[in-house]
């Protein structure tokens, strides 16, 4: 592990770029996609946790103080908003896997993406990485947005602009489905903080039985996309 946390930065953030704005990437699924309406949040970097209903929070594990996470959807796009003191550190990076499809066969441990020397390992084999940190672009490129496996989880598959609250302490951000297979109706999900100081390289597990420091990455939800959005109503694996 790295000491210098802007060296990380700029290492990391050796990626491959689409040559598209975000924009390109946003539409609606088609009218026969089963993904449920859920429901629409306004995100805009203030006051964005309080802003989805209790039943969407999530219960963090290695949390710091003052942590909170929550998920919601619609049929256009994924709502993530992630609350760490992490944050205060310009590039300490919230990453979500994800592993999406019209329906998930028997899971595969695998590993996830390398960020300051630490690479996680996942109890499934993610389709998807969404990535965010407080500073994207350390003078290299972006960081934030959707990364998928091919070359080791270094390239950019979409740019997109996490929401930063006035505090540091809050991130959000709005996903496309269509970037994300285009109508998935199921999904695997594991997240995490990646804090990079010794004996806590790891916060802010979701779910808290998620274990990416040991193989094969210990617990994830198992999401139906066309029922309900509250959590109690997902799969802990």
């Amino acid at each position: 592990m790295k000491a210098d946390a802007t060296a990380d930065a700029e290492a990391v953030d050796a990626v491959r770029h689409v040559d598209a704005s975000p924009d390109a990437f946003v539409r609606a699924p088609d009218a026969g996609c089963a993904i449920s309406e859920g429901m629409t949040l306004a995100l805009d970097g203030s006051g964005d946790e309080g802003k989805y209903p209790d039943g969407q929070h999530i219960a963090l594990g290695a949390v710091m103080g003052g942590d909170d996470a929550a998920i919601a959807w619609d049929r256009e796009q994924l709502y993530i908003t992630v609350t760490s003191p992490a944050f205060t550190g310009a590039y300490e990076p919230l990453h979500v896997y994800l592993e999406t499809g019209t329906g998930l066969g028997t899971p595969v441990p695998s590993q996830g993406k390398e960020y300051s020397g630490l690479v996680p390992q996942l109890a499934f084999t993610p389709t998807h990485l969404i990535a965010a940190r407080r500073v994207s672009d350390s003078g290299t490129g972006a960081y934030d947005g959707v990364y998928t496996p091919a070359s080791t989880w270094t390239t950019l598959a979409m740019p997109l602009a996490a929401l930063v609250s006035s505090d540091q302490h809050t991130l959000s951000m709005t996903v496309p489905w269509s970037v994300l297979g285009g109508c998935p109706t199921h999904l695997r999900l594991a997240a995490h903080v990646v804090h990079a100081q010794s004996g806590n390289e790891w916060k802010d597990l979701a779910p808290s039985t998620s274990t990416p420091w040991q193989a094969p990455g210990g617990g994830y939800y198992e999401i139906d996309l066309t029922g309900a959005t509250p959590i109690a109503g997902w799969s802990l694996r």
